[in-house]
């Protein structure tokens, strides 16, 4: 799963908890190196948990209405329901080629959780002899389509979030007062605060303590209509 966590290693700057399936990647990969003889079904469950706990994760960061407990009930705690339910808010076109594309990803998280249910040596401890027998190529091939679909959600979410930021940083700005749209408060606040130097007290203020700043700008403009009014 080295591909996992290069991902999470990239951009873990920006979302530093994500590091948490960068080390859960590891660890299933460490399971099938030293636990030869339980390769398919710890693969499986290993492969099942990180799929639901991504899931549940980036849900309840899209969409801060659904508490994480109500996901871990009923249909909605069911793999294959998590997955649809993450892509469907991922979803970046609403076209009917992206929707059934969506519901056959879903899928791939049913047929993880029925064989993790027949398999499973941890959730679902198996009496000796099993009945299935472990296959490496199997195994092999569910850690990979997992590391695959791992990755595509986590990269569709730091996409979606990146950009749900730089529009929010966009629209702050787009708010922000002008330092240059207020001449007479500015030289009002230079007046009053004299620095050696070039530094101005208002720009200094305006840079370095924007909300002062903008209160007390407020505060003048109210004064000066006050003067105005008599």
């Amino acid at each position: 799963m080295e591909s996992l966590e290069a991902l999470v290693k990239r951009h873990l700057k920006e979302f530093p908890d994500f590091q948490y399936y960068g080390a859960f990647a590891e660890f299933i990969s460490a399971i099938e190196n030293y636990h030869q003889d339980l390769h398919t079904g710890v693969s499986l469950d290993c492969c099942n948990s990180l799929l639901q706990s991504i899931c549940k994760t980036i849900i309840t960061q899209i969409d801060p209405r659904v508490e994480g407990k109500t996901l871990n009930k009923g249909a909605k705690s069911e793999t294959n329901n998590l997955i649809s339910e993450t892509a469907k808010l991922l979803q970046k076109n609403d076209d009917v080629y992206e929707r059934d594309f969506i519901s056959k990803l879903s899928q791939i998280g049913k047929h993880i959780n029925e064989l993790r249910n027949a398999r499973g040596d941890l959730s679902h401890g198996k009496h000796i002899p099993k009945e299935l027998l472990n296959d490496q190529d199997l195994s092999r091939l569910l850690r990979e389509i997992t590391e695959s679909l791992s990755r595509y959600l986590i990269s569709s979410f730091f996409s979606f979030a990146l950009e749900k930021q730089s529009k929010e940083d966009i629209k702050i700005e787009e708010d922000r007062i002008r330092y240059k749209e207020n001449p007479e408060f500015n030289d009002f606040l230079d007046e009053e605060y004299l620095l050696d130097g070039k530094l101005l007290y208002s720009q200094a203020l305006y840079t370095l303590y924007y909300e002062d700043y903008e209160i007390r700008l407020q505060t003048f403009l109210d004064e000066q209509a006050l003067l105005d009014e008599e």
